[in-house]
């Protein structure tokens, strides 16, 4: 069945996308989800990460059981000493795991390996182990045993066995030396992630080439990027570091995931883990991440801006919309709208932190929601067409405050754009209901390009304005001209209004300027306004 995760407030939701039924999930003991924190998600085999908002980093199955991503390894070892059997000669030691199975015996999860117990000496005798550790995490199925070599003079734990209870206290063993050489050693590699102990949690987190890779939350910490072995959900023996260090607070902020490219997003520049097209078990070492080049004004400003489409990036910058492709970092406003990011003439920019962005699939445009200029809340958005490169909007809703974005595809396979609002309420866009939430008219407020007639240095009169619309049943459209001797000092006229039932209609003369442009608005519930062109016929004065 799929299904939807979803935060709201403190609660973890598990959507049917069938029917659109909500179920709380039960969070693990101890764990609580914060309110004022924004969940991040990550798919790997089938268990979804949850990090950020919890307490601890999580997991969830596809049944939607929630689970720590780590069991906590053991804090001391178990009692060893010589049996009353056979079987063993020389020096040994032991360490033990805490795991996790599943009904069919298969591993799931596994702790670091608890700290080696004292160097024993057995003459063909056995071993006898007591005081065997016990998990205190109800979901711990078991305990995995490992034992060394004969000799005991190195460390490295041999894998032994398994028993499948958290219950059982003491066991023999006389298994030997063969045994255990035929199993791997994965000591090396059963290492926790910052947020397994208390104090320290991932605040990001992302799929790529068959490992989860991410960045914790401690301020000494956040130039620092974890990734997991390859196909195991609960092992982190890696890590690199983005440098140079310490040049902002935030450090890694977010992560871009291409085909052969990983970046390390921060606020002074992008950096790239590269691997083959094929390539899952990638070297994991700081001599494989490079800087990507280009200025610091590239990196990213609002970590949940990126999204990826294809094999291209975009995200928010200090002052630009960027596109990441196999031909570098682009800045894709054009200069009709770079006034949107780089003044404070259009949006707050002083919130393009909290700014996030989602593919729509419908119209196939990168939607990018901010604040508004003097606003506290997401309440704008933008468009970036990915077919025809243009920008649309400023676009706003009226309902509801946005908090979060994205698009998937609904249990019929069809795609569907979903916005999460402060209210707790997912929000989906339906052509058929043309308002916003129950009874909110959606805004249209758009700006045409300004018009010179090739002449921006002389005074033209512009005269009867003729627009051209979709024939609607009702409804009116306002059309503003603005004019002056250049669009830094032009000044909004007298509005006219365009009646949607005519289609094609004439309207009033516009007036002496150099240059010219329209505003167009509507805002009425359950009705559509769809404006095919315009003519906007001039003379230059002075002209016969």
């Amino acid at each position: 069945m799929a299904f939807l995760l979803a935060q709201a407030g403190t609660t973890l939701y598990k959507v049917d996308l069938s029917s659109g039924t909500a179920t709380a999930l039960t969070l693990p003991t101890g764990v609580t989800l914060s309110s004022t924190r924004k969940p991040k998600f990550a798919l790997l085999n089938q268990w979804m990460a949850l990090v950020n908002s919890p307490t601890s980093n999580l997991l969830i199955d596809p049944e939607g059981v929630v689970s720590p991503m780590v069991p906590k390894a053991p804090t001391r070892y178990p009692r060893v000493a010589v049996g009353a059997g056979t079987g063993l000669t020389g020096a040994y030691m032991y360490a033990v795991s805490f795991i996790v199975k599943n009904s069919d015996g298969d591993l799931l999860f596994e702790s670091p390996i608890g700290p080696p117990s004292i160097a024993v000496t057995a003459t063909n005798q056995d071993f006898a182990l007591t005081i065997i550790p016990k998990s205190s995490e109800s979901f711990v199925t078991g305990r995995r045993f490992y034992r060394t070599l004969t000799g005991g003079a190195s460390s490295t734990m041999f894998h032994l066995f398994d028993i499948d209870d958290n219950t059982t206290l003491a066991i023999n063993d006389n298994a030997p030396d063969a045994t255990l050489t035929l199993l791997p050693a994965l000591a090396s590699t059963l290492i926790s992630p910052p947020g397994t102990m208390a104090g320290i949690r991932f605040k990001n987190i992302v799929q790529w080439k068959s490992r989860f890779f991410a960045v914790a939350d401690d301020p000494s910490l956040v130039d620092t990027v974890y990734a997991s072995e390859t196909n195991k959900v609960y092992a982190w023996p890696n890590s690199l570091v983005a440098y140079p260090t310490g040049q902002t607070e935030k450090g890694v902020i977010a992560f871009a995931p291409r085909r052969n490219q990983l970046g390390f997003l921060k606020n002074t520049g992008v950096w790239a883990l590269n691997a083959s097209s094929s390539s899952t078990g990638i070297a994991i070492s700081n001599s494989t991440l490079n800087q990507i080049d280009g200025s610091d004004e590239q990196g990213c400003f609002a970590e949940d801006s990126v999204v990826i489409k294809g094999d291209k990036a975009y995200w928010l910058g200090r002052n630009a919309v960027y596109e990441w492709s196999d031909s570098g970092i682009i800045d894709i406003t054009s200069d009709t709208v770079k006034p949107w990011f780089n003044s404070d003439t259009y949006f707050n920019r002083s919130r393009f932190p909290n700014a996030f962005g989602r593919y729509n699939r419908v119209t196939n445009c990168y939607q990018l929601h901010v604040a508004a200029l003097g606003s506290s809340t997401e309440d704008r958005f933008v468009d970036f067409n990915l077919t025809n490169r243009k920008w649309y909007g400023p676009h706003k809703t009226g309902a509801f405050t946005p908090t979060h974005g994205f698009s998937l595809v609904d249990a019929n396979g069809l795609p569907m754009t979903i916005v999460g609002a402060s209210d707790g309420v997912l929000y989906t866009g339906n052509s058929a209901n043309k308002r916003d939430g129950a009874a909110t008219a959606i805004d249209m407020d758009c700006y045409g390009p300004w018009h010179s007639g090739g002449d921006p240095d002389k005074t033209h009169t512009w005269l009867q304005l003729s627009a051209l619309s979709k024939v609607e049943s009702a409804g009116t459209a306002e059309i503003t001209p603005s004019i002056g001797v250049a669009p830094a000092n032009a000044v909004a006229q007298t509005a006219m209004t365009h009646t949607l039932t005519l289609g094609r209609e004439l309207l009033n003369r516009i007036g002496s300027a150099a240059v010219c442009r329209l505003r167009i608005r509507k805002n009425t519930v359950n009705q559509s306004l769809t404006i095919y062109g315009y003519e906007l016929p001039w003379i230059l004065n002075g002209r016969r």
